[in-house]
């Protein structure tokens, strides 16, 4: 009888457990990949802004924001390289710079593969519109993040 409390207790509490992990276990496979979604919006529109700021043309291509992720992109610190990045985002490349900045609501320039609409920074769409429209990027990155601060 004095190991029939403690036996009941450790089977409560792994019932217990099992319930908590079949009701969060789906919860937390769907958020883990949002994390990265998150990073890759943002860093998204990072590129893209830092391009139009550097060359005053839409990129028109992966070639043309390779060189943002190089300078701004450290492989230590960033989550992906650049042909996994590739994988994770679409954009428009065919866009215009007076149309991304006219359009009312904001033209989709970006989006991501998985068709999660998440960010940390906000809509990547967006941001870019706002800083056609203003100037303003609130969220550039300089200096740029690179190996030992």
């Amino acid at each position: 009888m004095r190991f029939a409390k403690p036996i009941i207790i450790c089977v409560v509490s792994l019932a217990l457990m099992i319930a908590v992990c079949g009701i969060a276990g789906p919860f937390i496979k769907r958020c883990l990949p949002s994390f990265s979604d998150a990073y890759a919006s943002d860093w998204a529109s990072i590129f893209i802004i830092d391009h139009i700021r550097t060359s005053g043309e839409w990129p028109k291509g992966w070639h043309d924001l390779r060189d943002e992720y190089d300078r701004l992109a450290d492989a230590d610190h960033y989550a992906w390289t650049f042909d996994e990045f590739q994988d994770r985002v679409w954009i428009n490349w065919s866009a215009r710079l007076d149309d991304v900045r006219n359009a009312d609501p904001p033209m989709e320039v970006f989006r991501l593969a998985s068709g999660r609409r998440i960010s940390y920074n906000g809509d990547p769409n967006l941001l870019i519109r706002e800083y056609l429209r203003t100037g303003k990027d609130p969220f550039r990155v300089d200096p740029p993040i690179k190996h030992g601060g």
